[in-house]
């Protein structure tokens, strides 16, 4: 016979995700999140509860992995919609205080697979109990690739994930499920079309330039297309812009998000050729010439008609068949002149 624990909480997790399809709008599983972990914060290790996911029945029961085996013991689900690379102390500035402090506040989940702990919902707790050289509780259960998808997608939305990892993951879709259709994606995910490309040129950026910012939900879908946009036109001059940030962020230096979009979006602009400022040329009273690069403006003022009528023949010649033979002639025949003088 299950034995639960008393007064479980029996919460149906696969109606939480189908009641929060929106990221835009986390608070909406908070409650029953918050509610979940009161009735599991109080839980030791051994102890297991038994949670609906998806609308199957699921015994979990609590594991504490040591502080020294957290790395090696435990893994996160492939699936997962969050870049655990992305994951650093400044990213995960909301967790590490609470882990110095008291400790993990409430459990991941996750299954046994070969000996190991992979986690489906908790991988940021995970990195805080790495960092922070803390224990790591885990709430594990037998649990098939449905239901490790449902609970990852839960944590997504309580703390949603950035532009970048959301358009990685639409983009796997794409490619794996729904074969190039956008508008297809756009509607099994219950989203935007418009906000979803946006994810999806963000997620094209280089990962060095995510690295930059002190938490990649800093950079949002719609700047990250904007640097898209500079950077498939110059990606050169932009990755110059990110390694001369990368070397003041490892001296210690801050980063603005607000300055690092900005100076690499100036990078289209540093590319672009300076154009030559006009130059003129004055060649004797009335007679100038300006030059603006495959351009010439001749102006004549007050020149001698005599002037006037042989540039005119000139003109004229070249406009003519074989014209500008008959004025290289012409030429010739006034450097003969003017040589001799």
């Amino acid at each position: 016979m299950t034995k639960h624990m008393r007064n479980a909480p029996q919460f149906d997790l696969s109606k939480i995700k189908a009641s929060t399809n929106s990221p835009d709008t986390p608070a909406s599983v908070a409650p029953v999140v918050n509610e979940l972990i009161a009735q599991a914060g109080g839980m030791k290790s051994g102890n297991t509860i038994s949670l609906p996911v998806c609308g199957r029945e699921v015994k979990f029961t609590l594991r504490t992995i040591p502080a020294g085996n957290v790395e090696r013991k435990t893994l996160v689900w492939g699936e997962n919609e969050r870049l655990q690379e992305l994951l650093t102390e400044t990213a995960l500035d909301d967790l590490i205080p609470s882990f110095v402090s008291g400790g993990q506040q409430n459990p991941a989940f996750g299954r046994e697979v070969s000996g190991l702990v992979e986690v489906a919902d908790g991988s940021r707790r995970r990195k805080a109990a790495i960092l922070t050289g803390s224990d790591y509780r885990v709430l594990v259960g037998e649990l098939d690739e449905e239901q490790m998808a449902a609970l990852s997608q839960i944590g997504n939305d309580y703390r949603q994930t950035s532009a970048y990892e959301r358009g990685r993951r639409y983009t796997r879709l794409l490619e794996n499920k729904f074969d190039g259709n956008i508008s297809a994606l756009a509607a099994a995910e219950k989203k935007d079309r418009k906000t979803m490309m946006r994810c999806i040129n963000t997620a094209e950026l280089p990962i060095e330039v995510i690295k930059l910012f002190a938490n990649p939900s800093e950079l949002s879908a719609r700047a990250g297309e904007e640097l898209h946009k500079v950077y498939e036109e110059h990606a050169e001059e932009m990755m110059r812009r990110v390694a001369e940030f990368e070397a003041y962020r490892k001296a210690g230096e801050t980063l603005a998000s607000d300055l690092i979009i900005r100076v690499l979006k100036a990078a289209g602009d540093e590319a672009k050729p300076e154009k030559m400022k006009p130059t003129v040329r004055k060649f004797a009273d009335g007679v100038t010439a300006k030059y603006d690069g495959e351009n010439v403006n001749i102006s004549l003022r007050g020149v001698a008609p005599e002037l006037l009528r042989r540039i005119e023949m000139v003109l004229e010649a070249a406009g003519k068949p074989n014209g500008s033979t008959d004025v290289e002639e012409m030429f010739k025949e006034l450097e003969k002149k003017v040589g001799r003088k």
